[in-house]
């Protein structure tokens, strides 16, 4: 028997044949690239950012990063969907993977300058210790210890209700059109809240002020959106929610980059992002079972009103402050 016969025998087994090879082809692009990522994607960008963008202009180049970032996404994703149309999926399929293929090609191209530990061999014992060191760094800074934490804490509450905005539509009883034109406000208010950003260059003052008011507000925002049950007003909220939490954000990320000491800067990136991914997927599950006996919308408005406590933290502490001012 061919391979690819025992592949479509294992997968009617399982269930639909088609769902199913889809599935394991998820499954496996997903594993690489989650080691792509792990391998440092997120923590090498943050830090050509620091090394390129002066720091009193650290909000703005992270916001026109992510504008610029978000617009090609959104474009990109808009045109796929015309060429989908046109070409059909299986085309489609072929020609991603060589561009892929083409990227990844091109990268051996690239010079880095060569750092201290570069050339290391990559084992699970100097993983573990760049996991200790960035924890001990993050616990020994006055201001890590804050940001850090925190942060950990508000992606474990806020980021379950962003991956059961479907099932939420569909509780409300909204159609899924419908839910297309709330992903569509929720990713427009984000795309013009960091293209604002980087257009306005805030004064330090207006900065802090800005990110702990976006917050704040938002979560009350969020509040409102959950809580509501026309359409219209449901989306005025989401646009006000994203906008203003994305304001929020972008100057804490800002703020958290300047504040990572240069020499562990790389382990502390990606012990963050390992334990916002590891933290999102923990909250998707706990309120995906939370939603099974209670309804979504209100399981939704409780965690989002429990992010307010280290969120209220965090803003308005005042080694935050200070930090937010003299950076």
């Amino acid at each position: 028997m061919a391979f690819d016969q025992k592949i479509h025998l294992c997968a009617k087994g399982i269930g639909d044949d088609n769902i199913t090879i889809m599935i394991f082809i998820f499954l496996f692009a997903g594993m690489f690239g989650g080691i792509a990522k792990a391998a440092g994607g997120a923590a090498s960008t943050a830090n050509l950012m620091l090394d390129i963008i002066p720091h009193d202009d650290m909000v703005r180049g992270q916001s026109i990063f992510s504008g610029t970032n978000s617009l090609i996404n959104t474009v990109g994703t808009a045109f796929s969907g015309v060429m989908v149309a046109f070409f059909g999926v299986p085309l489609i399929v072929i020609i991603n993977g060589l561009s892929n293929l083409y990227s990844a090609a091109s990268e051996l191209f690239i010079h880095v300058p060569r750092t201290v530990q570069q050339g290391t061999p990559v084992s699970v014992k100097g993983i573990l210790h760049d996991s200790k060191e960035a924890v001990r760094t993050i616990f020994s800074d006055r201001c890590l210890r804050i940001f850090v934490p925190s942060a950990l804490i508000l992606n474990l509450l806020a980021a379950g209700p962003l991956t059961l905005v479907l099932p939420f539509c569909m509780e409300k009883g909204f159609s899924v059109d419908m839910y297309g034109y709330l992903m569509a406000v929720w990713t427009a208010a984000s795309l013009i809240c960091v293209l604002t950003l980087g257009i306005v260059k805030l004064g330090p003052k207006a900065r802090f002020w800005v990110m702990a008011l976006g917050f704040t507000g938002s979560v009350l925002l969020f509040a409102l959106t959950y809580l509501s049950t026309k359409f219209v007003p449901l989306c005025i909220m989401a646009f006000l929610a994203s906008f203003t939490n994305c304001a929020g954000n972008t100057i804490f990320n800002a703020s958290l980059m300047l504040a990572l000491p240069e020499e562990n800067r790389g382990a502390i990136l990606g012990f963050i992002d390992a334990a916002s991914v590891g933290g999102t997927a923990l909250s998707a599950v706990v309120y995906g079972i939370l939603g099974d006996v209670f309804p979504l919308y209100l399981v939704f408005t409780v965690g989002s009103l429990l992010s307010l406590a280290p969120m209220l933290y965090m803003c308005f502490n005042p080694r935050t402050r200070e930090f937010v001012l003299n950076h």
